[in-house]
């Protein structure tokens, strides 16, 4: 993944910090975790069409536990960077939970993924991306009272909740952007809620299906330039 993110232009690059969105050009959490999150719905899906398994084992704790398998393996695929390596280890720790039966509530979640993502590599703390990352997942516990489970929303549900998450995530990052950065993108809120449904539901999915049918990769280019010509024309501003 380090060599793909080399051949994007500095030029880019540019225009990806001018408007917020850099963090979405990488193997990032995000990427994982939708990856996670739709691996647990199909696999879920799968094994309520059987009655057998059913009876074995819930489907719920089937596909989470496959999700979590199948992420695990995206992210080696992937290169197995320390972002990727980050959320293999928090998503770890919410479905132990989840296997085992416990019921925390979400600060204790919260510390508990962060706790073993410090055990195991100590200088995370010293990543300004351990913080983003874990201020992101604690503003959002607190508003939102996330789910591993999709919910089931309409789709006006689905926007309006997409536009208050990221309004508040926004609110809650700035203050600690401008402490790590010294600057912060006065359009990354708009740019933001353009870009991450697109990079999630239309150039993730497209660049993944390529391994199976590699058109699906000029599809996923095409996607890609159609977002690089709206990120330009914010940076502009």
């Amino acid at each position: 993944s380090d060599l793909d993110q080399r051949a994007i232009e500095r030029s880019d690059w540019d225009v990806f910090r001018a408007t917020g969105v850099a963090h979405l050009m990488s193997i990032s959490g995000l990427h994982i975790t939708m990856f996670a999150w739709l691996a647990a719905a199909l696999i879920g899906w799968l094994w309520r069409r059987s009655a057998r398994l059913c009876l074995w084992w819930p489907a719920p704790l089937a596909g989470m536990l496959g999700g979590l398998c199948l992420a695990a393996g995206y992210a080696w695929f992937s290169g197995w960077g320390v972002p990727a390596q980050r959320t293999i280890y928090m998503l770890s720790s919410v479905v132990l939970l989840h296997l085992t039966g416990q019921r925390w509530p979400w600060p204790q979640v919260w510390l508990l993924a962060a706790t073993v993502v410090l055990l195991i590599d100590p200088w995370a703390m010293l990543q300004a991306g351990f913080w983003l990352s874990f201020v992101a997942v604690g503003v959002l516990f607190a508003s939102n009272r996330l789910l591993w489970q999709p919910a089931q929303r309409s789709l006006l549900t689905a926007v309006r909740a997409l536009l208050r998450e990221q309004s508040v995530v926004t609110l809650a990052l700035t203050p600690l952007t401008l402490l790590l950065f010294g600057q912060i993108s006065l359009v990354s809120w708009v740019a933001n809620i353009l870009a991450i449904p697109w990079t999630t539901l239309v150039v993730t999915p497209l660049a993944l299906l390529g391994v199976l049918w590699p058109p699906l990769w000029q599809a996923a280019a095409w996607a890609v330039r159609a977002l690089g010509m709206g990120l330009q024309w914010l940076a502009a501003w």
